[in-house]
């Protein structure tokens, strides 16, 4: 009898725990193998796992910015607060491709000016808004926000989004500047005004002896009256020729310091001083940023700008496993 009774007990038993064994398997089994995830499960955190996580060296500091926090101080010191959103989420979007780019997603630190990207941290931000701060911050880090993970891609790889400030009314393309042809820097018009920002046109004076410093030749006042200048396809000075002299328009802003390669050049006999007057601030190249503001205040999203200052590029949102964390050099600087 005990033994029927031992039987019956293991029974009642197995009755009880098999059910339990049978769920623990089934449990187990439907756990994702391959890495992958089954539609509708644990979706969030697959694209956080997928993020790269990028932290943001900035040269003279101390201190590492995670990238999109990074990205809160660029746009503040790059464009205006008080540009239209989609204006500024355009900026935002272009300003992390280009740091990516630039740092090797992170790899290396970057400048905090114009020879790449201004920045102003939140100590900066608050002195330059002062009561308006709050506000400011708000919509800037709406922008960041809204294009989180962003970036611009040709053929599967981050772009050189390089920018500027103001436009002659046409961009300037890539070969024009560096001798390098990049396809989606091509020079493309600006369908509208940017004569409202206060850097469109600027007058300089300079006297013959100030000239001469900057080439660091001896020109002549016949030599300056007699300066033939020759223009690009974007309205831009492609050389100027006096005599034996002869440089290229992005040398002469250089030399001078110049606003833009978009320039004329007279002698003032009154005077006895050389008179040049630029129209548009900066290399010209990619995204006109009173461009983008004109073009959303026409109603243009952020999507359309960035589509139509860079031909043929994608807007993709950054993942660890992707391509876009490959990385080649620049162009060169993105000097305004």
């Amino acid at each position: 009898m005990k033994k029927i009774h031992l039987y019956i007990l293991i029974f009642i038993a197995i009755l009880f725990i098999l059910p339990t064994f049978f769920a623990m398997d089934k449990e187990y089994v439907s756990i994702p193998t391959s890495g992958t995830v089954a539609k509708g499960q644990r979706e969030e955190n697959t694209v956080k796992d997928e993020e790269c996580n990028i932290q943001i060296q900035i040269q003279g500091e101390k201190k590492a910015y995670s990238l999109e926090e990074y990205l809160v101080g660029v746009v503040a010191a790059e464009m205006p607060v008080s540009f239209d959103l989609e204006a500024l989420k355009a900026q935002t979007i272009a300003s992390r491709t280009f740091a990516l780019k630039r740092t090797n997603l992170g790899e290396n630190s970057i400048e905090p000016n114009v020879s790449a990207q201004a920045f102003a941290d939140e100590a900066q931000r608050k002195k330059d808004w002062g009561k308006n701060f709050e506000k400011n911050e708000k919509k800037i880090r709406k922008a960041v926000q809204a294009t989180k993970r962003q970036v611009l891609v040709y053929q599967d790889e981050l772009i050189t989004a390089m920018f500027f400030s103001t436009s002659n009314g046409q961009t300037e393309s890539a070969k024009s500047y560096s001798g390098h042809s990049i396809p989606y820097l091509q020079s493309v018009t600006v369908p509208t005004t940017e004569k409202e920002s206060p850097r469109y046109e600027t007058n300089y004076n300079f006297t013959l002896q100030q000239w001469n410093t900057a080439f660091q030749q001896q020109w002549t006042k016949a030599q300056i009256q007699n300066i033939q200048i020759s223009h690009n396809n974007s309205g831009r000075v492609e050389t100027i020729k006096s005599g034996d002299f002869k440089w290229s328009g992005r040398e002469v802003r250089e030399k001078l310091q110049l606003a833009s390669t978009d320039f004329t050049i007279k002698w003032n006999a009154e005077k006895k001083i050389i008179q040049v007057k630029t129209t548009g601030y900066g290399h010209g190249v990619g995204m006109s940023q009173y461009g983008a503001k004109a073009l959303a205040e026409k109603g243009a999203t952020a999507k359309e700008i960035l589509q139509h200052f860079y031909q043929h590029v994608k807007i993709e949102k950054l993942k660890k496993s992707s391509s876009l964390c490959l990385n080649s050099q620049a162009i060169d600087n993105n000097s305004k």
